[in-house]
């Protein structure tokens, strides 16, 4: 999940179908302001990526028949979950992870 990328407006998921978030259906842009906490929910089951930040339902894409992939290099060495910040200053807090049934 891309969140503030390309100058600091891009929201999307990176990679579907080898293309990043600014090439695929799921890129949408958003101001954000510096200072500011935003609370992200991602949701991923066997069928489906969602992703909240605040209460607005920004990303809800069927990824049935779909390539989900990682960028090579430092995104990949992520595996099976990572956060990371690039040429910008992030902070996080209050990170939950659950197992839904």
């Amino acid at each position: 999940m891309i969140v503030g990328g390309w100058g600091g407006s891009l929201v999307g998921i990176s990679s579907l179908d080898g293309m990043d978030a600014s090439e695929n259906e799921t890129s949408k842009f958003m101001n954000f302001e510096n200072g500011r906490w935003y609370r992200i929910r991602l949701r991923v089951t066997d069928k489906k990526l969602q992703v909240w930040i605040d209460k607005e339902k920004l990303v809800d894409v069927d990824t049935v028949g779909k390539r989900i992939s990682l960028r090579a290099g430092d995104i990949e060495m992520s595996k099976p979950m990572g956060l990371s910040a690039w040429e910008t200053a992030a902070a996080l807090r209050e990170i939950k992870y659950r197992h839904l049934k």
